[in-house]
């Protein structure tokens, strides 16, 4: 039994190397697919991945037709890819699914159904009971190519690439997986939020920004329309020019961004509104709590970056002035942190 294996082996090589040209698309069934290279430059999106994902989908009906993993390197050629007869449509990214920070891929198995959401977050000071909180989302780079035909044209010049002439559309049908950049994702909102009687809080403040995305969406490329509620706190306490009082808080967080549209808040529903809830805890003994709430749906401004990320930029000036107490000991509040709020009840 083991001489009749090792027999079919022997022919089954020797049948391989007897088909060239157009046989081996006709008559030989050990090629059944085109070997593609792949090249990937991260530059553009800022990020180096350790693997790299792509999601090859049949456009005949939008379905996953194969998954492919590989280790980012410095080679010229990445990886190589092998696919069958048809029309495909690739999506890009780095890390494998599921294991970019605080994000996870859902709907792989449909191109239409594809998207990338944030991790609930439940390590937080619950002040709300009907929203779902999330977390700041690692870096996202991602790309989509269309249009990859392959033909047993291109089977053909793949396998015998070294001994064949191609037309012009068969060598860039071979070459439509090099030289890929992919765009980085993720937004960032910039936050400066100026008050009087900044003197009075201790810091940081805790903040909830409510009705932004939890996800991305590959086929629109959209932000998820389902709302979502990230809290965080904000410090970078800065006095006015010449003032002991008055001054301003800022902060930058990562996230998908707006509801729908990456660049404006045309989707943004209207009983939906980007809120920034701002809670101050004063330095007085009692550590009174004054909540500022603001809806800065249309304070928002969008500037596209060069990797593909998005700079969302908000300015808000709260207009009450945050009452005057006695400070608690001699830092007022300079010295506090975090574990402040986990130790305070906040009727919800």
């Amino acid at each position: 039994m083991m001489m009749k294996n090792i027999i079919l082996f022997i022919l089954s090589i020797l049948g391989c190397v007897a088909c060239s040209g157009q046989e081996l698309i006709d008559d030989c069934t050990c090629v059944d697919g085109a070997k593609l290279p792949i090249t990937i430059d991260w530059s553009k999106s800022g990020i180096t991945p350790q693997n790299v994902t792509i999601l090859f989908y049949d456009d005949s009906g939008g379905s996953l037709a194969l998954e492919h993993n590989y280790e980012h390197n410095s080679k010229d050629i990445h990886s190589y890819v092998t696919l069958e007869v048809g029309s495909y449509t690739a999506v890009v990214f780095n890390e494998l699914r599921d294991e970019i920070k605080n994000i996870k891929v859902r709907g792989h198995e449909n191109l239409s159904t594809l998207g990338f959401y944030v991790d609930e977050n439940t390590d937080i000071v619950e002040r709300a009971e009907d929203y779902k909180y999330i977390h700041e989302p690692g870096m996202l780079g991602l790309k989509t190519i269309n249009n990859i035909v392959v033909t047993p044209e291109l089977i053909s010049y793949a396998h015998d690439i070294k001994y064949k002439k191609a037309l012009d559309d068969t060598k860039l049908a071979y070459e439509i997986l090099l030289d890929i950049n992919p765009e980085n994702k993720i937004n960032f909102l910039n936050i400066l939020v100026h008050i009087k009687g900044l003197n009075n809080a201790r810091m940081p403040a805790l903040v909830d920004l409510q009705n932004i995305s939890g996800g991305y969406m590959v086929a629109e490329d959209q932000s998820d329309l389902s709302p979502a509620r990230l809290q965080f706190n904000m410090n970078n306490r800065v006095y006015d020019e010449g003032s002991s009082t008055e001054g301003a808080i800022s902060k930058t967080v990562a996230l998908f961004g707006v509801l729908g549209s990456r660049s404006s808040v045309e989707d943004q529903p209207l009983d939906a509104p980007i809120m920034l809830d701002v809670l101050f805890m004063l330095v007085d003994k009692d550590k009174t709590l004054v909540n500022h709430k603001v809806n800065i749906t249309d304070m928002i401004s969008f500037e596209g970056e060069e990797t593909g990320s998005i700079t969302l930029t908000v300015d808000v000036n709260i207009d009450s002035q945050l009452p005057d107490v006695e400070p608690e000991g001699s830092d007022s509040g300079f010295g506090s942190g975090m574990e402040d709020w986990n130790n305070i009840d906040i009727e919800l």
